[in-house]
């Protein structure tokens, strides 16, 4: 928002240079840039109060520490209610309605010169005064009007979305817009009249004959104005501040400051004020703990300091005891819900700059366990060939419903960057299957990716988050040559990269239990557990899910890296034995209800003497086999640090562990 220095200063009534002006307002959070005569403020989204003269004052007072400012002189006039005038008001996109109806309008004339340079250097052409002041009365309040000229509107009016895509509406400049039903419409009898807070039609718009004006102050809903401008092309002035969030109770101050200033350039006959109020918010409150406050800024302000602060910015105290304060939160602070806010506010108009300097406290910087495990893990997955994503944490409502758990409530977004993507992710895998799909497009069918992220879902009362590492793999073959043979990465494949992934990563007592069909994996799918704790999944993907993004198959796999980062052991170096190793195969059959991890977790508690490691070579099922049965191929590998070890120590251990496997799991020798 560009204003004029001149203007600006007349307005704060001060005395302050031009660098001076801009440096304040620098401190309490709008960075400004001098251009010429000019100051233009950055005002970031949040604070859409700040994007008028007014709020500007307010910032400018309470930093300087002096009282609230007073209220604008107004020409007051009582509202009315009347169906005849304003019908019907969806409480959906609108919370209140105002229109001021002027008639019998007579030499009207241009604002004064400071009023149109103030437009004309804000980037606001000039049109008509009477559109001129509105825009003005605009910058100057924060309240966006729009001027109908009334003899052209067949009231009563209605705030109301359209009920079909069908309609298109010739808007102010001569542009014909189709307008969407999700757009919010100002109607009469005769059709469209406005897409409300962005821009009105040319039909009804204020000419050089205009005699009789109908003025509208609104307050439109952020939520059904955001991205409306966007997708009609029609950025303006009005739809920003909506956007952002306008102040829902100063329609009426607004009208009544127009009809102030009308009387300056024009004389009128009869004027009435017509209202409409959906249901009536109650005001946020929140409490402010004074000592949390100071031991987190490093300062010591008193309670009375506090209160003197937030009430120049518009915060009523309503209760206090000895160390907590309760404030209304001003109607016009969208921004403000919790006491880490009202922190900010306070370190704003106290000062970034006054904060006294504290040096660090010297030590050794110790990076956290889970941390570097974190760390080690990511690269683990990279060296493996393994490419890392990121994406954006917006999905749409239909993405999360198709991959999550019926008993997941969504984290939804009060302000969302698009409206089509309203929610936080509660899964990994619609960003993974979008990249799979994007690149399946550009020729690229061999994916291994995944992704670090948190996921986000509501519990109880209180929405929480979680961290995951998803993954999958698409159509992966190990490339080809005249020296080695097609190979398709399947389950079994990436059950064994992750098993070893895992244990580089130094995680231990990895073991694999099936699973019933769990999103968005199918029946084919295992869960991973370290010991009793389960830190991920993996398994074939079911295409169904995927909402068409992959039509071959995929698979996938889901890791809980908090779950595990905390009591991952450190690999440590060991030195490697000198003297032979022997391998020995022991044949076993082995009841089909019984799987290898079983024979594997039996083994390892063993703890058998010079047992190496072991692993399955082989199974078999067919003659000589009894149904439900299955014969399996065990070789075990025996070494020792200290010496060669003899055939009779061998058999030994071997021995133990047929006794393990027998005693345990029932297993018989196969002959």
């Amino acid at each position: 928002m560009k204003v004029q220095y001149s203007y600006l200063k007349n307005f704060l009534k001060t005395n302050l240079s031009q660098l001076k002006l801009a440096d304040i307002f620098t401190q309490v959070g709008f960075e400004c840039e001098i251009e010429g005569s000019l100051i233009e403020f950055d005002i970031t989204p949040n604070r859409g109060d700040a994007l008028s003269l007014r709020g500007l004052e307010r910032e400018f007072l309470a930093y300087q520490s002096k009282k609230p400012f007073k209220n604008l002189k107004i020409f007051s006039i009582d509202s009315q209610m009347n169906k005849s005038i304003i019908n019907k008001v969806d409480d959906a996109g609108c919370g209140n309605y105002h229109l001021l109806l002027i008639k019998d309008l007579r030499k009207i004339k241009q604002l004064d010169s400071k009023k149109r340079n103030f437009l004309i250097n804000a980037g606001v052409p000039l049109i008509h005064p009477l559109v001129d002041l509105g825009n003005y009365v605009m910058f100057e309040m924060g309240a966006p009007m729009h001027v109908f000229d009334l003899e052209k509107l067949s009231l009563p009016i209605n705030v109301v979305f359209p009920s079909s895509n069908k309609t298109s509406l010739r808007v102010i400049g001569g542009d014909i817009k189709d307008i969407q039903s999700s757009s919010l419409t100002i109607q009469d009898q005769s059709g469209i009249q406005a897409i409300a807070g962005i821009i009105g039609a040319e039909e009804s718009s204020v000419s050089q004959e205009t005699k009789n004006i109908a003025v509208e102050a609104a307050f439109f809903k952020p939520n059904k104005i955001v991205n409306q401008a966007r997708k009609y092309g029609l950025a303006t002035d009005a739809s920003h501040r909506f956007e952002r969030g306008v102040d829902p109770e100063i329609q009426k101050l607004a009208i009544e400051r127009y009809l102030l200033l009308l009387s300056e350039i024009a004389e009128y006959g009869a004027s009435e004020l017509y209202a409409a109020q959906t249901k009536a918010t109650s005001k946020k409150k929140v409490k402010l703990n004074i000592e949390g406050f100071n031991k987190f800024s490093g300062i010591n302000l008193k309670p009375n300091q506090v209160t003197k602060i937030l009430k120049s910015l518009g915060f009523n105290l309503t209760s206090k005891d000895t160390s907590n304060l309760l404030f209304d939160i001003p109607s016009h602070r969208f921004d403000i819900s919790l006491e880490e806010d009202l922190y900010e506010e306070l370190l704003r108009c106290y000062g970034y700059d006054n904060i006294p300097i504290s040096k660090p406290k010297s030590g050794p910087i110790l990076v956290s366990k889970p941390k570097t495990a974190l760390a080690d893990l990511r690269a683990a997955f990279v060296y493996s060939g393994f490419k890392e994503l990121m994406h954006m944490p917006f999905v749409s409502i239909k993405s999360f419903e198709s991959l999550n758990s019926n008993s997941w409530t969504p984290a939804q977004l009060i302000n969302p960057i698009n409206e089509h993507e309203p929610l936080l992710r509660g899964s990994l895998f619609k960003s993974l299957f979008s990249a799979v799909n994007t690149n399946v497009k550009k020729g690229h069918s061999a994916i291994k990716a995944f992704e670090v992220g948190n996921v986000f879902f509501k519990s109880k009362s209180s929405f929480k988050q979680e961290l995951h590492l998803s993954g999958i793999i698409h159509h992966h073959e190990a490339p080809t040559s005249w020296s080695n043979r097609k190979f398709s990465y399947d389950f079994y494949s990436l059950k064994g990269e992750i098993l070893r992934l895992l244990k580089t990563a130094g995680v231990q007592d990895i073991q694999f239990k099936q699973t019933a069909s769990c999103i968005p994996f199918n029946k084919n799918a295992l869960e991973i557990f370290e010991g009793k704790t389960k830190i991920g999944i993996f398994g074939e993907v079911d295409l169904a899910l995927t909402e068409k993004l992959i039509k071959k198959s995929a698979l996938g796999f889901e890791i809980y890296p908090e779950k595990i980062l905390f009591h991952t052991k450190q690999n440590k170096m060991k030195s490697t034995s000198k003297f032979p190793l022997s391998a020995k195969d022991m044949n076993v059959i082995v009841n089909k209800s019984h799987t290898y991890s079983e024979i594997e977790n039996t083994l390892t508690k063993g703890k058998i003497r010079h047992l190496s490691s072991f692993n399955l070579v082989n199974t078999y099922e067919g003659k000589d086999i009894d149904a439900g049965a299955i014969s399996m191929t065990l070789r075990f590998i025996f070494q020792s640090k200290t010496k060669s070890l003899t055939d009779s120590e061998i058999n030994d251990s071997m021995k133990k562990a047929f006794q393990l496997l027998e005693r345990g799991l029932k297993v018989k020798i196969r002959s």
